[in-house]
């Protein structure tokens, strides 16, 4: 990803609170390699469901010419989990020691009043950044997934809808941003400050995100079919959720993956559902993967998740007040500043955090795999669906995402939020309540 969109990973906290607790931004890519549908028995039978023709009976079960294709995906998946980390630290490095960095500082000055200068800066590392990473950002967000079959937009209509996001990032970033100079400032303790104002913070833009950023980017409705709506709401009843909103959203106007979550807080609460998965799970699928999403919900997971987050930007913002003023002092003639105070000193917070992020990511992604499996644990106890139905929805989100099975263990440990699907499955066919 751009190393922008590590500020929002970073000092947000949206993604990684969203990639602990909610499968709203999981594209379920952290399941894929080559292996052959894991389908038998009933669940085989089970493919013949009205719910599974149009596309299903083009992609599902899987043929040959598609497991071949998930092969190619998940290795230059694997390839990009490590190219996408060495491309951030590369434009980072670039931004910081061609003193580019102070440049944008020094330009942004035109606004005088300190908070603007910040905005402004803030505005022109963004769209440095952005323009840095583009080539890259092209071809694995836009040729790669148009390669393998999931693009649905034309190149035009991405790049409106990133430079949207883009937009969005110097609008919302500047609160976090503005937050983090301010305490670094005022006190030598800024990390703790930090992390405790984040707090509320990340819950309003959870709350804020359902209602105010996701519309932007795709339509919201009630769930057409009213069968499904109501026996999704009478599982949420059963579960506890009361007062809930079922929608679908047509997130196959960007991509023909697969995917449904619930999200948001207090009134913004919602349960929604890909269109993907609409067209291509029975309605029993879909009841399980409903009861996955509730089980995060009633289970807390997003505070948890939450908690996770705080404590990791607490431990990695420590780390970086102790580590990162000695590199200023050593290479400060390069970066053009002297201070961590200063503005420009951005791009060195955001190296240093997401070394620290890329380092942490097996305590992270365990967290949220130990969650994944207490999910997918209620899923069977609340929605009455058998082993084979279950396995099937898995096995059909390995197939329509080209997601891998069954990944090497050190790739899993280290990058996969959510337990390998081969093992998930083997879970729930094996699972009594």
């Amino acid at each position: 990803m751009p190393a922008y969109k590590h500020i929002l990973t970073s000092l947000l906290l949206l993604t990684v609170a969203a990639a602990v607790c909610l499968d709203a931004a999981a594209e379920t890519t952290d399941s894929t390699l080559a292996a052959p549908s894991t389908l038998t028995g009933a669940a085989a039978d089970s493919l013949s469901a009205p719910a599974a023709e149009s596309a299903a009976d083009v992609v599902y079960p899987m043929s040959a010419e598609r497991r071949a294709k998930l092969i190619a995906y998940s290795k230059l998946n694997n390839i990009w989990r490590f190219a996408g980390f060495f491309i951030t630290l590369a434009v980072m490095s670039l931004i910081l020691f061609t003193g580019l960095s102070a440049r944008l500082r020094t330009w942004a000055r035109v606004a005088r009043r300190k908070f603007l200068v910040l905005w402004l800066f803030l505005a022109l590392f963004v769209i440095a950044d952005y323009l840095l990473n583009f080539p890259f950002h092209v071809y694995r967000g836009f040729l790669v997934e148009a390669k393998y079959g999931f693009m649905n937009q034309t190149f035009i209509a991405w790049l409106g809808e990133d430079l949207l996001g883009l937009a969005i990032t110097i609008v919302v970033g500047i609160i976090p941003v503005w937050l983090l100079y301010l305490v670094i400032e005022k006190t030598r303790r800024w990390w703790l400050w930090f992390s405790a104002a984040s707090i509320p913070f990340a819950v309003f833009v959870i709350v804020l995100v359902p209602v105010v950023i996701s519309p932007l980017f795709n339509k919201f409705e009630p769930l057409q079919d009213k069968q499904l709506e109501a026996e999704i709401l009478s599982l949420a009843d059963e579960a506890g959720i009361e007062g809930s909103h079922v929608f679908q959203v047509n997130a196959s106007k960007q991509s023909s993956k697969i995917n449904a979550y619930v999200t948001g807080l207090f009134s913004t609460r919602r349960i929604v559902l890909y269109d993907t998965m609409i067209d291509n799970f029975t309605g029993d699928e879909i009841k399980f993967v409903m009861g996955h999403e509730m089980g995060h919900y009633l289970m807390h997971h997003i505070w948890k998740g939450l908690a996770v987050a705080i404590i990791f930007i607490a431990g990695g913002l420590w780390l970086s007040s102790r580590l990162i003023p000695p590199v200023i002092r050593r290479f400060q003639g390069r970066f053009g500043f002297n201070r961590l105070d200063d503005f420009a000193s951005l791009p060195l917070i955001v190296i240093f955090l997401a070394i620290l992020s890329f380092l942490f990511n097996p305590i992270t992604n365990g967290c949220s795999r130990h969650m994944e499996r207490q999910a997918d644990r209620f899923a069977m106890d609340i929605s009455g669906v058998s082993g084979e139905t279950a396995a099937t929805a898995f096995d059909k989100l390995s197939v329509f995402n080209l997601s891998d099975p069954d990944p090497h263990p050190a790739i899993e440990f280290w990058f996969y939020s959510h337990p390998a699907l081969n093992k998930r499955i083997s879970f729930v066919r094996n699972y009594r309540p």
